[in-house]
Protein backbone atom coordinates (compact mmCIF):
# COMPACT_ATOMS: atom_id res chain seq x y z
CA UNK A 1 0.00 0.00 0.00
CA UNK A 2 1.11 3.30 -0.68
CA UNK A 3 -0.18 5.52 2.23
CA UNK A 4 -0.05 4.21 5.70
CA UNK A 5 -3.25 2.96 7.39
CA UNK A 6 -2.01 2.81 10.94
CA UNK A 7 -1.76 6.36 12.75
CA UNK A 8 0.36 7.76 15.51
CA UNK A 9 -1.78 7.73 18.54
CA UNK A 10 0.02 10.49 20.30
CA UNK A 11 -1.97 12.63 22.41
CA UNK A 12 -2.70 16.15 20.68
CA UNK A 13 -4.58 18.87 21.59
CA UNK A 14 -5.77 21.92 19.54
CA UNK A 15 -3.81 23.27 16.03
CA UNK A 16 -4.59 26.34 15.52
CA UNK A 17 -4.08 27.81 11.91
CA UNK A 18 -1.78 30.69 12.12
CA UNK A 19 -3.54 33.13 9.88
CA UNK A 20 -6.63 33.44 12.09
CA UNK A 21 -9.50 36.22 11.33
CA UNK A 22 -9.58 39.22 13.24
CA UNK A 23 -11.81 38.57 16.51
CA UNK A 24 -11.36 35.29 16.91
CA UNK A 25 -9.71 33.21 19.84
CA UNK A 26 -7.55 30.77 19.61
CA UNK A 27 -9.37 28.84 22.54
CA UNK A 28 -12.52 29.25 21.09
CA UNK A 29 -11.49 27.40 17.80
CA UNK A 30 -14.16 25.31 18.11
CA UNK A 31 -16.96 23.60 15.45
CA UNK A 32 -19.57 25.34 17.54
CA UNK A 33 -17.57 28.90 17.13
CA UNK A 34 -16.22 28.76 13.93
CA UNK A 35 -18.60 29.74 11.13
CA UNK A 36 -17.27 32.85 10.66
CA UNK A 37 -13.80 31.39 10.01
CA UNK A 38 -15.95 28.45 7.74
CA UNK A 39 -18.07 30.39 6.09
CA UNK A 40 -14.39 32.11 4.06
CA UNK A 41 -14.06 28.38 2.72
CA UNK A 42 -13.41 28.43 -0.89
CA UNK A 43 -11.11 25.15 -1.48
CA UNK A 44 -11.09 21.49 0.39
CA UNK A 45 -7.79 19.95 0.17
CA UNK A 46 -7.76 16.04 0.79
CA UNK A 47 -5.47 13.38 2.21
CA UNK A 48 -5.85 9.94 0.45
CA UNK A 49 -5.28 6.68 1.92
CA UNK A 50 -7.73 6.09 4.80
CA UNK A 51 -9.20 9.51 4.32
CA UNK A 52 -10.84 8.76 0.81
CA UNK A 53 -9.54 5.28 -0.30
CA UNK A 54 -9.17 2.09 1.49
CA UNK A 55 -8.02 -1.33 0.26
CA UNK A 56 -10.29 -3.08 -1.69
CA UNK A 57 -9.72 -6.65 0.14
CA UNK A 58 -8.52 -6.77 3.84
CA UNK A 59 -4.76 -7.02 4.07
CA UNK A 60 -4.61 -10.41 4.85
CA UNK A 61 -7.04 -12.10 2.46
CA UNK A 62 -4.44 -9.69 -0.87
CA UNK A 63 -1.08 -11.31 1.18
CA UNK A 64 -2.96 -14.77 1.56
CA UNK A 65 -4.21 -14.71 -2.08
CA UNK A 66 -0.94 -13.53 -3.82
CA UNK A 67 1.53 -15.54 -1.78
CA UNK A 68 -1.40 -18.77 -3.40
CA UNK A 69 -0.54 -17.63 -6.60
CA UNK A 70 3.49 -18.21 -6.16
CA UNK A 71 2.77 -21.21 -4.14
CA UNK A 72 2.89 -20.53 -0.85
CA UNK A 73 -0.06 -21.50 1.19
CA UNK A 74 -0.60 -19.41 4.31
CA UNK A 75 -3.93 -19.01 6.57
CA UNK A 76 -4.90 -15.96 6.40
CA UNK A 77 -6.01 -15.65 9.64
CA UNK A 78 -2.69 -15.90 10.63
CA UNK A 79 -1.86 -13.14 8.27
CA UNK A 80 -4.48 -10.70 9.74
CA UNK A 81 -2.53 -11.70 13.61
CA UNK A 82 0.70 -10.07 11.99
CA UNK A 83 -0.34 -7.47 10.16
CA UNK A 84 -0.79 -4.74 13.49
CA UNK A 85 2.94 -6.24 13.99
CA UNK A 86 3.86 -4.58 10.84
CA UNK A 87 2.18 -1.62 10.99
CA UNK A 88 4.39 -0.79 14.22
CA UNK A 89 7.25 -1.42 12.39
CA UNK A 90 5.85 1.07 9.86
CA UNK A 91 5.05 3.53 12.73
CA UNK A 92 8.64 3.28 14.15
CA UNK A 93 10.41 3.82 10.19
CA UNK A 94 7.77 7.00 10.12
CA UNK A 95 8.91 8.12 13.35
CA UNK A 96 12.67 7.39 12.64
CA UNK A 97 12.52 9.58 9.30
CA UNK A 98 9.27 10.52 6.97
CA UNK A 99 10.85 11.83 4.53
CA UNK A 100 11.48 8.70 2.18
CA UNK A 101 7.71 9.85 1.35
CA UNK A 102 9.47 12.08 -1.18
CA UNK A 103 11.13 9.73 -3.03
CA UNK A 104 9.74 6.47 -5.06
CA UNK A 105 12.53 4.43 -4.82
CA UNK A 106 12.93 5.15 -0.83
CA UNK A 107 9.31 4.55 -0.42
CA UNK A 108 9.35 1.44 -2.43
CA UNK A 109 12.11 -0.01 -0.09
CA UNK A 110 10.06 0.73 3.27
CA UNK A 111 6.69 -1.29 1.94
CA UNK A 112 9.63 -3.79 0.31
CA UNK A 113 10.77 -4.16 4.66
CA UNK A 114 7.76 -4.42 6.21
CA UNK A 115 6.14 -7.18 3.35
CA UNK A 116 9.13 -9.06 3.86
CA UNK A 117 8.69 -8.68 7.90
CA UNK A 118 5.01 -9.97 7.40
CA UNK A 119 6.46 -12.58 5.81
CA UNK A 120 9.08 -13.83 7.87
CA UNK A 121 6.38 -13.35 10.74
CA UNK A 122 4.72 -16.31 8.30
CA UNK A 123 7.94 -18.60 8.16
CA UNK A 124 7.79 -18.36 5.04
CA UNK A 125 11.12 -19.24 3.26
CA UNK A 126 13.80 -16.39 3.41
CA UNK A 127 14.14 -17.54 -0.35
CA UNK A 128 11.02 -17.27 -1.15
CA UNK A 129 10.04 -13.53 0.92
CA UNK A 130 11.46 -10.96 -1.54
CA UNK A 131 9.62 -12.16 -4.24
CA UNK A 132 6.19 -12.16 -2.48
CA UNK A 133 7.20 -8.50 -0.67
CA UNK A 134 7.62 -7.12 -4.69
CA UNK A 135 4.29 -8.59 -5.17
CA UNK A 136 2.31 -7.76 -2.76
CA UNK A 137 3.94 -4.19 -3.64
CA UNK A 138 3.00 -4.39 -7.23
CA UNK A 139 -0.39 -5.17 -6.40
CA UNK A 140 -1.11 -1.72 -5.06
CA UNK A 141 -0.63 -0.09 -8.13
CA UNK A 142 -3.65 -1.16 -9.82
CA UNK A 143 -6.92 0.94 -9.45
CA UNK A 144 -8.92 -2.27 -8.83
CA UNK A 145 -7.08 -2.35 -5.35
CA UNK A 146 -8.55 0.53 -3.86
CA UNK A 147 -12.27 1.57 -2.99
CA UNK A 148 -13.64 5.11 -1.84
CA UNK A 149 -15.28 4.89 1.37
CA UNK A 150 -18.79 4.85 0.92
CA UNK A 151 -18.70 8.27 2.12
CA UNK A 152 -16.80 9.57 -0.17
CA UNK A 153 -18.28 10.56 -3.52
CA UNK A 154 -21.98 11.90 -2.21
CA UNK A 155 -19.45 14.58 -0.27
CA UNK A 156 -17.07 15.06 -3.57
CA UNK A 157 -20.45 15.72 -5.67
CA UNK A 158 -21.84 17.92 -2.88
CA UNK A 159 -18.84 20.15 -2.80
CA UNK A 160 -18.30 20.07 -6.55
CA UNK A 161 -22.40 21.74 -6.55
CA UNK A 162 -21.37 24.41 -4.70
CA UNK A 163 -18.51 25.25 -6.85
CA UNK A 164 -16.14 24.07 -3.69
CA UNK A 165 -12.46 23.75 -5.17
CA UNK A 166 -10.39 20.58 -4.57
CA UNK A 167 -7.26 18.66 -4.23
CA UNK A 168 -5.43 16.08 -3.08
CA UNK A 169 -2.15 16.26 -1.07
CA UNK A 170 -1.01 12.63 -0.02
CA UNK A 171 2.21 10.60 1.33
CA UNK A 172 2.03 8.84 -1.82
CA UNK A 173 4.40 7.00 -4.39
CA UNK A 174 3.96 8.54 -8.08
CA UNK A 175 0.91 5.85 -8.56
CA UNK A 176 -1.46 7.87 -7.02
CA UNK A 177 -3.07 10.21 -10.18
CA UNK A 178 -3.17 6.68 -12.26
CA UNK A 179 -5.05 5.29 -9.59
CA UNK A 180 -7.46 8.31 -9.04
CA UNK A 181 -7.93 8.47 -12.77
CA UNK A 182 -8.41 4.52 -12.83
CA UNK A 183 -11.21 5.20 -10.04
CA UNK A 184 -12.74 8.05 -12.14
CA UNK A 185 -12.20 10.36 -9.74
CA UNK A 186 -10.16 12.52 -11.32
CA UNK A 187 -12.79 15.30 -12.69
CA UNK A 188 -13.33 16.06 -8.77
CA UNK A 189 -9.61 17.50 -8.14
CA UNK A 190 -7.41 20.61 -9.81
CA UNK A 191 -4.42 19.28 -8.15
CA UNK A 192 -3.23 15.79 -7.50
CA UNK A 193 -0.05 15.96 -4.90
CA UNK A 194 1.86 13.13 -4.57
CA UNK A 195 4.73 13.39 -2.26
CA UNK A 196 7.00 11.27 -4.38
CA UNK A 197 6.72 13.19 -7.67
CA UNK A 198 7.03 16.50 -6.31
CA UNK A 199 9.94 15.35 -3.59
CA UNK A 200 8.53 17.12 -0.84
CA UNK A 201 5.94 15.59 1.81
CA UNK A 202 3.61 15.73 4.76
CA UNK A 203 3.97 17.77 7.17
CA UNK A 204 6.23 19.83 5.31
CA UNK A 205 4.87 23.28 4.80
CA UNK A 206 5.92 23.47 1.55
CA UNK A 207 3.53 20.69 0.29
CA UNK A 208 0.77 22.74 1.14
CA UNK A 209 1.87 25.62 -0.18
CA UNK A 210 2.15 24.27 -3.70
CA UNK A 211 -1.46 22.61 -3.41
CA UNK A 212 -2.43 26.97 -2.33
CA UNK A 213 -0.20 28.08 -5.30
CA UNK A 214 -1.50 25.77 -8.21
CA UNK A 215 -5.05 26.13 -6.96
CA UNK A 216 -4.24 29.81 -6.57
CA UNK A 217 -5.92 30.13 -3.14
CA UNK A 218 -5.05 31.67 0.39
CA UNK A 219 -4.70 29.74 3.06
CA UNK A 220 -8.07 31.27 4.81
CA UNK A 221 -9.66 30.42 2.12
CA UNK A 222 -8.98 26.55 2.45
CA UNK A 223 -9.56 23.42 4.86
CA UNK A 224 -7.73 20.74 4.61
CA UNK A 225 -9.35 17.09 5.92
CA UNK A 226 -6.89 14.14 6.63
CA UNK A 227 -6.58 11.33 9.40
CA UNK A 228 -3.37 11.91 10.50
CA UNK A 229 -2.42 14.41 13.45
CA UNK A 230 0.86 15.10 12.48
CA UNK A 231 1.33 15.33 8.70
CA UNK A 232 -2.33 16.56 8.51
CA UNK A 233 -3.50 18.45 11.46
CA UNK A 234 0.01 20.23 11.72
CA UNK A 235 1.09 20.47 8.52
CA UNK A 236 -1.84 22.31 7.65
CA UNK A 237 -2.18 24.47 10.79
CA UNK A 238 1.41 25.40 10.40
CA UNK A 239 0.86 27.20 6.62
CA UNK A 240 -2.85 29.14 8.28
CA UNK A 241 -5.23 26.13 6.07
CA UNK A 242 -7.80 25.44 8.45
CA UNK A 243 -7.21 21.31 9.58
CA UNK A 244 -10.24 18.94 10.20
CA UNK A 245 -8.88 15.81 11.86
CA UNK A 246 -10.82 13.02 10.41
CA UNK A 247 -11.32 10.26 12.98
CA UNK A 248 -13.09 7.33 11.36
CA UNK A 249 -12.30 4.64 14.14
CA UNK A 250 -12.36 7.32 17.22
CA UNK A 251 -9.37 7.09 18.56
CA UNK A 252 -8.82 10.91 19.24
CA UNK A 253 -11.91 11.64 21.26
CA UNK A 254 -9.56 14.04 23.40
CA UNK A 255 -8.86 16.22 20.66
CA UNK A 256 -10.57 19.44 20.74
CA UNK A 257 -9.65 20.64 17.08
CA UNK A 258 -12.33 20.53 14.41
CA UNK A 259 -12.77 16.81 14.55
CA UNK A 260 -15.25 14.53 12.30
CA UNK A 261 -15.91 11.22 12.54
CA UNK A 262 -17.47 10.96 8.87
CA UNK A 263 -16.96 12.70 5.69
CA UNK A 264 -20.57 13.11 5.62
CA UNK A 265 -19.89 16.03 8.80
CA UNK A 266 -17.58 17.97 6.36
CA UNK A 267 -20.47 19.36 3.76
CA UNK A 268 -22.00 20.87 7.46
CA UNK A 269 -19.37 22.83 8.55
CA UNK A 270 -18.96 24.70 5.31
Amino acid sequence: MRSKTRKSLRRHHKIVPKSIPEGFEPALLTIADNRRILSLIQAVFFDVGATLLTPAEDEGTTFTLIAERLGITIDPRDVGRQVPLMYELYEQLYEQDDSFWSDDVRAKAIWIEMYEFLASRLSIPHRLQRELAEAVYQYYFSPGAWVPYDDVLPLLDALQARGIRMALISNWDSTLAPIIEGLGMSPYFEAVIASAVVRLHKPMPEIFRLALDRLGIGAQETLHVGDHLSADVEGASAVGITPVLLDRKQQHADYDGLRVTSLAQIEALL
